[in-house]
């Protein structure tokens, strides 16, 4: 029996496939869908514009506009889960559809900015970068 092998992301219309992708899971997901399509009934489709500029140039290397990971507005509550299942919904969305350097890369990207957005909704007391570690 013969195994379809995925493609890796190469294209702008990957990029839309994987953002699309990504936001047909969020939305039919219990704990961001409610969120998200709160969200989308004032702002799509112009932060799903903005979302794929931002990953076509991280993965494809294009220029133009810097883009943003998520929609602009969008507030998540205060506490890891919800980033935790931005990271595990963006990782099943490559997964389903991509397989190759540049989809690790985009995978890779996607827990940096997990973690990125992890540590700045930790509170953080005036010099605590003084602390030893």
């Amino acid at each position: 029996m013969a195994t379809h092998t995925l493609p890796d992301i190469r294209t702008e219309a990957d990029i839309t496939t994987l953002i699309t992708t990504f936001y047909e899971k969020v939305g039919l997901d219990e704990l961001l869908g409610p969120i998200f399509q709160a969200d989308a009934q004032v702002h799509w489709p112009q932060p799903l514009f903005t979302m794929q500029a931002f990953w076509k140039r991280v993965l494809l290397n294009t220029g133009g506009a810097d883009g943003w990971p998520f929609p602009g507005g969008l507030v998540l509550p205060n506490t890891g889960e919800y980033f935790q299942r931005w990271r595990q919904l963006f990782m099943a969305a490559i997964e389903d559809n991509f397989t190759g350097p540049i989809a690790e890369a985009a995978k890779a990207k996607a827990q940096d900015i997990a973690q990125m957005f992890e540590y700045k909704r930790q509170p953080r007391t005036l010099l605590s970068f003084l602390r030893p570690l």
